[in-house]
């Protein structure tokens, strides 16, 4: 038990120093001002994204992604935003949905039951994640998501992880997905991958 919230104190301070290190811009300030929203905004957004549920997916790529960076998507834009494919999708990430509003994605999860996530390397500009508070009187949190932008020459691994059993016994902290976003600058289109 000891040795579960060691690993989880580890994870903090390596993505506080993850972050310290990349400096704090106004856009990393609003994307960790999104990050630690309250609960009731977590639950607006997981109802806004079963909304938008309903739409067929659409290539990741299907409009064209501004040359300009823009502001971080407002709740009622991510409302409206439609459904798109990520270029690869694993089985584990099956029951993920992608929506994707200008140059931003947001990958949302809403049966996995997650216990972290963290981005592992790469840009830490716009990227912003949470987990959905326990619900229907489960102990457990289900559902998380991330968001980021995506823009030319832009790179990230992120992880999430849920709980399994393992060595700490039931609840020991397992990969569950990891997504992956590159653009490298020859590239015609991003590559996203949730596996």
């Amino acid at each position: 038990m000891r040795l579960r919230f060691a690993w989880i104190a580890w994870m903090a301070a390596g993505m506080a120093g993850v972050l310290a290190a990349a400096g704090t811009s106004g856009a990393q300030q609003d994307g960790a001002r999104s990050a630690a929203a309250p609960a009731s905004a977590q639950q607006d957004g997981a109802r806004s994204a079963a909304a938008t549920d309903a739409g067929e997916e659409r290539p990741l790529d299907a409009e064209p992604f501004p040359a300009e960076p823009s502001k971080q998507p407002t709740a009622a834009e991510w409302k409206a935003a439609p459904r798109v494919r990520l270029s690869r999708t694993g089985p584990a990430a099956a029951g993920c949905r992608a929506y994707r509003m200008r140059e931003w994605l947001r990958i949302r999860c809403p049966e996995l039951t997650a216990s972290a996530i963290s981005l592992l390397g790469g840009k830490t500009e716009g990227v912003a994640f949470w987990i959905d508070p326990p619900r229907g009187g489960s102990e457990l949190p289900r559902g998380g998501e991330v968001m980021f932008p995506i823009r030319r020459g832009d790179r990230r691994v992120i992880q999430i992880l849920t709980f399994g059993p393992g060595y700490d016994g039931p609840f020991t902290l397992l990969p569950a997905i990891v997504v992956q976003e590159q653009w490298l600058g020859d590239e015609p289109a991003p590559t996203v991958t949730a596996s």
